[in-house]
């Protein structure tokens, strides 16, 4: 699906989600002149969408990895590191976390009383998980940080973030930093606009609602001109 986050609208939605598929839809509409003026590309973490638009753009237009789905990278990958300390602990420790994974997930300040002070008391009681959660706390400051303004400035601090999270020699973390470090220069330039891909979640959603309202579509032809019957106007700023 492309979006244009300006007007607030879908602009096409394509039948596939393959580099060529969407090169070709972006060449095709730049020299028609719709996407003639982009100054900005919005995307997920996924290899065909940025190469298509680095092909079609040039540098000249940046590419930015939107940062929620960096965290929910990080989610993920955070996951997969409690669960290799958790392996490591006595059977009578592990068991004092079990059902806590919302607790280690969710942002503090989401957290009822109770579960605020039930994680306080499992990162006492277990000072790595403590410095994982820290990790995930820094990065999501990070990307709450008004003070960077550049993306060369936050891809410094993001080095720095990954020299302090490798530290703690967990495989799913190291992954995570892996990711981090081949995706830096997208995801840093987050930083020139804040921009993010919210709009083409929220489209995504009404997507969904015409799949379950009309109990799937298996005619793709039928299915784009629905999306864009109600998702092609420009909405009211």
């Amino acid at each position: 699906m492309i979006v244009d986050h300006t007007n607030r609208r879908v602009l096409e939605v394509l039948e596939n989600r393959e580099q060529t598929t969407v090169e070709a839809y972006l060449q095709r509409e730049q020299e028609r002149g719709l996407l003639a003026h982009v100054e900005e590309v919005t995307t997920d973490m996924w290899d065909a969408y940025v190469n298509a638009a680095r092909a079609v753009f040039g540098p000249a237009v940046a590419v930015v990895v939107d940062r929620f789905h960096v965290m929910k990278n990080l989610q993920e990958r955070l996951t997969q590191a409690r669960r290799e300390l958790q392996r490591a602990l006595p059977k009578e420790a592990a068991q004092e976390l079990k059902g806590s994974r919302w607790l280690w997930v969710t942002n503090p300040e989401e957290l009822h009383a109770e579960g605020r002070q039930r994680l306080e008391a499992l990162k006492a009681r277990f000072p790595t998980l403590r410095r994982l959660a820290d990790q995930r706390d820094a990065l999501r400051a990070l990307f709450e940080d008004r003070t960077l303004q550049c993306p060369q400035t936050a891809a410094s601090r993001f080095r720095d973030w990954i020299r302090s999270a490798r530290e703690l020699g967990l495989a799913g973390l190291n992954a995570f930093c892996k990711t981090l470090e081949n995706w830096l220069e997208p995801i840093a330039n987050y930083f020139r606009t804040r921009s993010t891909n919210g709009p083409t979640e929220g489209f995504n959603h009404g997507l969904r609602l015409l799949l379950w309202r009309a109990f799937g579509m298996t005619n793709f032809a039928h299915f784009r001109l629905r999306v864009l019957d109600r998702f092609g106007q420009p909405q009211a700023q």
